[in-house]
C-alpha cells in the first residue's frame, strides 16, 4: 500500500474505465474508508447505495444526457448528444452518497466521497468524483430511477464515486495544476 502523503498528491479522476468488476473485499474496504470520514458531530448524515447494476447507470446516464440536451447550452447539448456519453465513465461500480438534508450534510457527504476516492487510489483502482448527474433524478424520466436507489426517508443523492479499473494507465500520471495558494503571517 501506498504512502498517504503520496496517495493525496498522485489521486486522480479516471474517466476511462475497464469492463472489470471490483471484488466485494475492495469494495468493502472503499466502502468502510467512506464510513469512517469526518462528519460534523460524528452525525454521519449520509447514506451510501453501491450500484453495480450496468443497466440501471446507463438509464441514469441517459436520463443526464436527455437533461443535458434540453440544457439549451451549446457545450452540454453537444456532450449529452454524444453516442459514447456516460456520466460515469461506463465505470461498472458507481457508488451514490446521498444526504439527509441537515446543515453539515453537504460537508459530511463530500469528506465521505473524499476518502473512497483516496481507498480507491491506495488500493490501485481509479475514481472520479461525480455530481453532475444529480439534474437526473429531478426530471421526467429519471424520478423513477431514483426509487431504484431505494434510499431511506428525506435522503437525496448529491455525489457519486464511480470505480473501476483504470483503462489508461496514463490518466494517472502528473497533469498540471494552477496553485492557489495565500500565506498570511
Amino acid at each position: 500500500m501506498l504512502d498517504a502523503l503520496e496517495i493525496l498528491m498522485n489521486r486522480r479522476s479516471v474517466r476511462s474505465f475497464t469492463a472489470e468488476q471490483i471484488s466485494e473485499d475492495v469494495l468493502e474496504r472503499i466502502v468502510q474508508a467512506g464510513l469512517h470520514a469526518a462528519t460534523a458531530m460524528n452525525r454521519q448524515s449520509w447514506h451510501m447505495t453501491v450500484v453495480q447494476n450496468k443497466q440501471l447507470l446507463e438509464a441514469i446516464s441517459g436520463s443526464v444526457a436527455a437533461v443535458l440536451v434540453q440544457s439549451g447550452v451549446p457545450s452540454l447539448i453537444e456532450r449529452g448528444k454524444s453516442k459514447d456519453f456516460s456520466v460515469f465513465h461506463n465505470a461498472p461500480t458507481v457508488i451514490f452518497v446521498s444526504s439527509d438534508g441537515t446543515h453539515y450534510s453537504i460537508a459530511d457527504c463530500a469528506n465521505a466521497s473524499q476518502n473512497m476516492c483516496l481507498a480507491a487510489a491506495a488500493l490501485g483502482l481509479g475514481s472520479c468524483y461525480i455530481g453532475s448527474f444529480v439534474q437526473a433524478f429531478e426530471h421526467g424520466p429519471g424520478k423513477p430511477l431514483l426509487e431504484k436507489l431505494a434510499l431511506p426517508k428525506d435522503y437525496s443523492p448529491i455525489f457519486a464515486v464511480a470505480l473501476g479499473y483504470p483503462k489508461d494507465v496514463a490518466a494517472l500520471q502528473e497533469t498540471s495544476r494552477d496553485w492557489k495558494v495565500s500565506f498570511v503571517r
